[in-house]
């Protein structure tokens, strides 16, 4: 025990490596030319049963045996409570084992410095100063080739008592400790960002390794970077255990969820962001509560002001939050994905079985990626599909009120016949604008135009229709006025009516030029072709207030 905690405080079992070490290296000392000797005899290369195995019966099975005999010694090492510990431990001990064979059966000094041959030098013996004879050339020297010192660590890894030695180990606790500690951390952001908002600080790892996966990978939200982070750190070599790597990656996979459920519920309302106020307790008779020292009623304390809200409705935020589930999406999938395969089975070059276990466990690797992963691409689209154009539709839509007016601007007011579009033409697709002008380099790859064709089609629709009514509404008020016979307009004059025709192909043709300054074909949009429809007839209007002789402009070109 004094040794397992050499160099650190009791219980962490700081000196377990150099114990081991020193046992390795004592062993070899004192054993290592009879090991050889008995490998070299009775060894096969096929890693079939040999007749006298000390490498597995002479020394691993002691030592096993005493490993797990001394309850003090057994406690400390597998079973510390602090996964940190157990890691380290097992880490120290599996590689102790890995190589017990090689560091046992290398060759010794002397063996090394009269050549690596079976048999003898072949010198004769050589007297000494003394008089004595050296006979050392003349022994025999064991060789002991990598395919037996393979065999012999093979037949290590069959023992049965590596079985019960390796069952010592508690690993499913230790999974569930480190997955506890990145679902705590990720709890903890997730807490944080729904009362301040999605711009929390809430990254606690390394500010070099946030600043490379902004600068590398495009992460900018501090919550994708924690989670990232926690992702990362799973397969860190003093964290990841290679007989948990399926259980690591499958809490790998439930974090990436645990976020796109957090992201989803938000986005649907069934969470709200903010300050968010306790339920209010039942009311209670002023008799049964409390009263002051003069036996007056104290009064219930005014109610919490409700800050919450939906982050849902917030533009700004879906399409950050949209963003950046692309570039996790992205990120997971593929340089996650090497990340992971790095830590599982390293690529050795040299090794051409080892590079195509790899490259086979890379596909592994990935395939699970995808499919975690596959519920991300649904929120990326409800984001800019639903939620954004249903947004941008309705701050789009809200200027179409003014369309009803144009008739109460030239009724029976003598004003001039318009030269300009009306102003509210402009603010239309403004919002669409802004927003486009915004985010156009983060509007992810699989989106597309579609969300911004899908706005322009919607509003054109609304925009066609306000204005067949407004149409509508116009020849029936002319027509009940011809037949009352009180309309009066001068010779050549024109009439109300056709003032509030001349301005609605205006705006038409105002309202096409904005289209087309977003890149979408106007001749494609139902709604600006049933405009041109519905304006037409003004077009004879609008070349009388420019002069004989005058073409009217075509859709999406702006009047001057």
């Amino acid at each position: 025990m004094g040794r397992l905690d050499e160099g650190g405080a009791r219980g962490q079992c700081t000196g377990l490596s150099s114990l081991l070490d020193d046992i390795a290296i004592a062993i070899h000392g004192s054993f290592g030319s009879v090991l050889r000797l008995s490998e070299a005899t009775f060894g096969a290369a096929d890693d079939g049963p040999v007749e006298v195995d000390l490498v597995s019966a002479g020394v691993w099975a002691p030592l096993a045996t005493a490993l797990m005999a001394d309850p003090g010694i057994k406690m400390a090492l597998f079973s510390p409570g602090i996964a940190g510990i157990l890691q380290s431990n097992y880490v120290a001990l599996d590689s102790f084992l890995s190589e017990l064979a090689s560091s046992l059966l290398k060759p010794g000094a002397q063996a090394e410095g009269n050549g690596s041959g079976g048999r003898g030098s072949g010198l004769p013996p050589m007297p000494s100063a003394d008089g004595s004879v050296d006979f050392t050339p003349l022994y025999f020297h064991p060789s002991v080739s990598p395919e037996l010192v393979s065999a012999a660590q093979s037949r290590v890894h069959r023992h049965p008592l590596t079985a019960d030695f390796n069952k010592k180990w508690n690993l499913p606790i230790y999974y569930q400790l480190r997955f506890g500690e990145c679902c705590t951390r990720l709890n903890k952001a997730m807490t944080r960002v729904q009362k301040e908002g999605w711009g929390a600080d809430v990254y606690t790892g390394d500010e070099a390794f946030a600043k490379e996966l902004r600068e590398k990978l495009g992460f900018e939200l501090p919550l994708f970077l924690e989670l990232y982070d926690s992702l990362v750190w799973l397969w860190r070599s003093d964290v990841v255990l290679m007989p948990l790597s399926h259980r690591f990656l499958r809490g790998a996979t439930q974090l990436v969820g645990r976020l796109v459920a957090f992201i989803k519920d938000g986005l649907e309302g069934s969470i709200r962001f903010g300050e968010v106020p306790p339920p209010k307790a039942a009311a209670q008779k002023l008799e049964d509560g409390p009263v002051s020292e003069t036996g007056e009623p104290i009064p219930e304390p005014e109610p919490l002001p409700d800050n919450s809200y939906c982050w849902g409705e917030r533009l700004e935020d879906v399409a950050a939050v949209a963003w950046e589930l692309t570039v996790l999406e992205t990120s997971v999938t593929h340089d996650y994905v090497e990340i992971v395969a790095a830590a599982i089975a390293p690529v050795d070059v040299s090794d051409i079985n080892n590079k195509s276990d790899t490259e086979e466990l890379r596909n592994i690797v990935a395939d699970a990626l995808v499919e975690a992963t596959h519920d991300v691409a649904p929120v990326i689209r409800q984001s800019w599909s639903d939620v954004i154009v249903n947004i941008l539709t309705l701050k789009c839509s809200a200027p179409l009120s003014a369309v009803k007016g144009i008739a109460a601007t030239y009724r029976m007011t003598n004003r001039p016949p318009p030269k300009i579009a009306s102003p509210f033409v402009s603010k239309i697709l403004g919002p669409l604008k802004e927003f486009d002008d915004a985010y156009s380099s983060r509007t992810p790859p699989q989106i597309g135009s579609r969300w911004k064709s899908a706005v322009v089609y919607t509003v054109s629709a609304r925009y066609s229709e306000a204005v067949e009514e407004l149409i509508a509404t116009v020849e029936r008020t002319e027509n009940a006025l011809k037949t009352r016979k009180v309309r009066k307009t001068a010779s050549g004059a024109m009439s109300d009516g056709d003032k509030v025709k001349l301005q609605l192909f205006l705006d038409h043709q105002e309202y096409a030029s904005n289209v087309a300054y977003l890149g979408i074909d106007v001749a494609a949009v139902p709604g600006l072709v049933k405009l041109k429809a519905l304006t037409e007839q003004a077009v004879t209007l609008y070349a009388q207030t420019q002069g004989a002789g005058a073409a009217p402009p075509t859709s999406g070109e702006k009047c001057t």
